[in-house]
């Protein structure tokens, strides 16, 4: 039998990543961010006063001058129709067999016993800290924590940070928001205090599925990092070439990467290589395999040097994670905190059924939603990138502050529509799943799929990873 550690909190603790936040609101003490956008680049402003466009906001404040703005039927309006409408009944989702998710969990355990010999025994793993002192991280780590307002460690954290410290291999899986870059970057900067400072190298490569959760994982970096001298390097597509390929000549100790440019850079860059490297992370490594970035990722650890520490974390365990895992590590420990099969307790499930006779309603019953129901911290998923762009116009036009989040942006605005949400300065984030893992989902209150059937796959249902405490809402066509 498979030596797993699974912890799995009671309904009444499970993980709010508003805690820290309420603790210091108590106190008096005023934290920082771990994520900001705004400093990797030029604003989307000034992208659009150099290449001399328009943006789409101006673009609609000119229509509503122009125009009168769009008016919500009201309740009245609602009445009138009433006859060719459902009654009005709500019934709550619950998933199927809901009650029989610990004995599920303890049936896909017994039924991989051929691992068993290549994970090695975590038994005596624990998952919880009262504090970060009991985690034996220095006094520049400890000031780190507290200046972002982390008190207790999460279990994942508390379970990693200890082994990561010395050196294992480490497979962790645990639901987005559960704290798993803090969990692998802690260790990571309390080894490299150590590292010989006279020999500037690569020594810890970091790899993301998308550009905006490289963004995020540097940020976090860079903000436990502040008390250090350790150096740390954004290198994704869509920003300056030059100038990573500058940053990287120049030996950062940590490098965050997309796997096809740091490939780019490690073909066609001179002087940048990884033979230094002691520690390799891939982060969500179910979504890297997903986009396609198997033969990269095989050929960057080919790349690496076999003596290294590897940490695998990943929100599902498949058969091509398990082939990953023998690839890259060797005798790992595998911790898992907070499944992501089992749904969080405090988070509320709703559909929103819409007949086919009304499906040309579907816009409209999700503006009405968010203007009268949900006002504020929400993000909608649509299916596509052209049907995020109409929304977005849409949400314009009826004088609702929204950003938009898909493929067909730079960069630029990619990461500008990022903080704008963060900075409160936007109320809906309008994204395709280009934003499923990204650890801004934990900033929101209300999450909305707006996908159907026809548009995108029912099998995509798990791609977004919701931390407990939210609302998560599905419209679907009957």
């Amino acid at each position: 039998m498979e030596d797993k550690f699974v912890w799995e909190p009671p309904s009444d603790e499970e993980i709010d990543t508003s805690d820290n936040e309420d603790k210091d609101l108590t106190q008096g003490k005023k934290t920082q961010s771990p994520w900001e956008f705004s400093s990797y680049t030029e604003s989307a402003a000034e992208e659009h006063a150099r290449r001399s466009t328009t943006s789409i906001d101006e673009k609609i404040s000119r229509v509503r001058e122009l125009s009168t703005s769009i008016q919500i039927p009201t309740n009245s309006d609602d009445d009138e129709d009433g006859s060719d409408l459902e009654p009005d009944t709500q019934e709550n989702y619950k998933p199927e067999e809901e009650g029989g998710d610990v004995n599920n969990a303890a049936k896909n355990v017994k039924s991989v016993p051929d691992s068993n010999s290549f994970f090695a025994s975590s038994v005596g793993t624990s998952f919880h800290a009262n504090s970060f002192m009991e985690l034996n991280l220095s006094r520049p780590m400890l000031r780190a924590c507290e200046a972002l307002g982390y008190h207790k460690p999460t279990p994942i954290q508390a379970a990693c940070i200890p082994l990561a410290l010395t050196g294992r291999d480490i497979c962790g899986s645990a639901i987005t928001g559960s704290g798993k870059t803090a969990a692998f970057t802690l260790p990571v900067l309390e080894r490299l205090l150590f590292r010989p400072k006279r020999l500037n190298a690569i020594r810890v490569l970091v790899l993301t599925p998308t550009r905006e959760l490289a963004a995020q994982v540097h940020s976090m970096i860079e903000k436990l990092a502040q008390f250090t001298d350790i150096r740390c390097c954004l290198v994704v597509g869509g920003l300056s070439t030059k100038m990573q390929e500058v940053a990287l000549r120049s030996m950062p100790d940590i490098v965050v990467a997309t796997p096809g440019r740091m490939i780019d850079h490690l073909r066609n860059s001179k002087s940048v290589g990884l033979e230094d490297l002691a520690v390799l992370i891939l982060d969500e490594a179910d979504r890297l395999l997903e986009l396609g970035f198997s033969a990269e990722i095989r050929e960057l650890v080919r790349v690496c040097p076999k003596r290294r520490q590897t940490m695998l974390f990943s929100a599902t365990m498949t058969e091509e994670i398990d082939e990953l895992i023998k690839l890259s590590l060797t005798k790992p420990l595998r911790l898992s905190a907070d499944p992501s099969t089992k749904r969080p307790a405090t988070l509320t499930e709703e559909v929103i059924r819409i007949r086919r006779m009304r499906e040309v309603n579907q816009e409209a019953v999700l503006l009405s939603l968010c203007s009268k129901t949900f006002t504020a911290k929400v993000i909608i998923f649509s299916g596509t990138k052209q049907a995020a762009h109409r929304l977005k116009i849409l949400f314009g036009l009826a004088g609702l502050k929204a950003a938009e989040l898909h493929g067909n942006l730079t960069q630029v605005q990619r990461l500008d529509a990022l903080e704008l949400f963060r900075r409160q300065q936007v109320e809906f984030l309008i994204a395709t799943d280009v934003a499923a893992r990204v650890r801004i989902i934990a900033l929101c209150c209300f999450i909305i799929a707006f996908i159907f059937s026809a548009e995108y796959p029912s099998t995509h249902a798990d791609t977004w990873c919701i931390p407990s405490g939210h609302t998560r809402f599905a419209c679907d066509m009957d």
